[in-house]
């Protein structure tokens, strides 16, 4: 075993974060993907027990989805990987639909584990790496039947010479859910279909459109409760997890209670099965969205560190995948995701923004960089190819990021308070990064004030327990925003985007470079917004 992976199997030992974990082998995946390559290219993957991330690195440049509980494990995945779920047994595979799904589960549970895969997996195509005597297993047999399915062993290995050692013969089973063509991945049976019939004995003769719709009716909204919940002393996490899974007991239990009713009074409501299995469906969708919107909701104290389009990204991304069980563990597993993403976040942000300021008078070269750029270089609204090493000065004129509202529009006009929606949004971004850094802006943004052209703003910050002018801002009619920035300010940007550009690898070559104090370019290198686990959970799940 390699030392970076011996180091993280020893600390899963030491934690108790073990369950089992043995590294599938290159020839392991080698065997997997060579076994679909001919029928995907980018394929999503979902890695049931998934490790550090491995397998769903080597196997796919697509979307890339794990079910994993040991926290080094999970804190080791790289930040492409979206975590769905942690208590193997606990999450629903139903709804998570995707091409493959793989799966080298803890050998002592396999069985269990393959036929909970088998029964809701919701995609054409499942990989196994099981020991032999899978085959041997009725229940599985008797699985595979019920999705009317088709299990292939592709390849047979050992962990003899694996990163962790063992004796064990396994199988790598590729297990058929779709149906038997190239052209299609029409899974045959809808797991859920299954799960519906398995778990609601309702008998009704009637193939028609169903019109009947159950409501759970609610005696407050999601967010009223949380507040009364955490008025009660639970943090936002548990309140979350409680309401949800209430919620969810009293829909699955309104549905199940239709067993008792007589099948010819069903049929006269016009209710059918059909009906039922896409109204619960729909619901249980719908419940897991609201709860997970809500745990977004507040994660405010960490979206407002991000610039407008960062914010957008991250969200969004969040948003499409609130198919996840609501539970406290996959709470803390998307929250390990905001933490490996928001920090990069953060960093690019401060590179695009410094990027989207970079005009041919509002710029200072490094001592070292001895290259010239002719007008003709910065023509069409576009930078020299080849600029680098350089930063911004603390006085610049920005032609091509908007400026006063000249719409016929009074809306438009007033939307902004007078600002272009790109100059608006300009200036905000700006704040969020100064907050970043250690200037602290509040909730100073450029909605506080009424844009007249060349009307000076001036936007405050606290720093060192000062109140000191952040930045003054006049914005025109043709479109152009005159900024004067604070020194200090502008002296930790420059410092911060020449290190995340690699210009600077030093405090010393940033004081060298930008002809800086060197105390102040000790302070202001590798100063910009860093979040910890403990950072996100205090921000994120505190009570207050």
């Amino acid at each position: 075993m390699n030392a970076q992976a011996q180091q993280l199997l020893e600390l899963a030992k030491s934690t108790g974060q073990d369950f089992e974990w043995y590294p599938t082998t290159p020839q392991m995946i080698d065997a997997v993907k060579k076994d679909f390559s001919g029928d995907f290219d980018h394929p999503s993957i979902l890695d049931c027990g998934a490790g550090d991330g491995r397998v769903l690195q080597a196997l796919t440049d697509g979307d890339r989805y794990a079910i994993e509980k040991s926290r080094p494990l999970l804190d080791a995945m790289d930040r492409s990987i979206f975590i769905v779920g942690t208590e193997f047994a606990e999450q629903t595979l139903i709804d998570k639909k995707v091409d493959l799904v793989f799966c080298n589960p803890p050998y002592s549970e396999f069985s269990l584990w393959m036929l909970k895969i088998i029964r809701e997996a919701n995609a054409p195509f499942v990989y196994f790496v099981v020991p032999s005597r899978w085959s041997d297993d009725p229940a599985i047999a008797e699985a595979l039947a019920a999705r009317s399915a088709e299990a292939d062993v592709i390849g047979q290995f050992d962990f003899l010479h694996a990163e962790r050692q063992a004796r064990a013969r396994v199988d790598i089973v590729r297990v058929r859910l779709c149906y038997n063509s190239r052209y299609s991945s029409q899974i045959k049976v809808d797991p859920f279909s299954l799960w519906f019939e398995e778990n609601f004995a309702i008998e009704i003769n009637n193939t028609e459109a169903s019109k009947y719709d159950l409501d759970s009716a609610r005696e407050a909204t999601v967010s009223e409760r949380v507040n009364q919940a955490l008025v009660a002393g639970s943090d936002i996490v548990t309140a979350l997890e409680k309401l949800y899974r209430r919620d969810l007991d009293n829909l699955i239990g309104n549905y199940q209670s239709l067993e008792a009713i007589d099948p010819v009074i069903l049929k006269e409501l016009d209710v059918n099965l059909e009906g039922l299995r896409a109204a619960l469906r729909q619901k249980i969708e719908g419940l897991k969205d609201t709860y997970w919107k809500e745990l977004f909701n507040h994660l405010s104290k960490i979206t407002e560190r991000l610039t407008h389009k960062t914010r957008e990204a991250m969200l969004s991304h969040l948003t499409a995948h609130t198919h996840v069980d609501y539970t406290a563990s996959n709470a803390y597993a998307v929250l390990i995701w905001v933490l490996k993403n928001a920090n990069v976040y953060f960093d690019d942000q401060l590179v695009a923004l410094v990027e989207r300021m970079t005009e041919k008078a509002s710029i200072q070269l490094y001592v070292s960089n001895q290259n010239t750029f002719g007008d003709e270089q910065w023509r069409y609204c576009t930078t020299p190819k080849d600029l680098d090493r350089y930063g911004l000065d603390y006085r610049i004129v920005l032609h091509r990021t908007g400026g006063i509202c000249t719409s016929q529009w009074s809306y438009d006009r007033n939307r902004f308070n007078g600002l272009e929606e790109r100059a608006f949004h300009l200036v905000n971004d700006i704040l969020t990064i100064a907050n970043n850094l250690g200037f602290e802006t509040g909730h100073c943004n450029a909605r506080q004030y009424q844009w007249e052209s060349n009307k000076r703003i001036d936007f405050d910050c606290h720093r060192s327990g000062k109140t000191v002018c952040l930045m003054q801002v006049r914005a025109f009619m043709n479109g152009n925003l005159h900024i004067k920035f604070n020194q200090s300010f502008i002296c930790k940007l420059n410092v911060e985007f020449g290190r995340l550009k690699g210009w600077l690898k030093s405090a010393k070559q940033a004081s060298d470079e930008l002809l800086i104090d060197e105390a102040e370019a000790v302070a202001a290198f590798d100063s910009n917004l860093s979040l910890t686990a403990d950072n996100v959970l205090r921000l994120a799940f505190s009570a207050g």
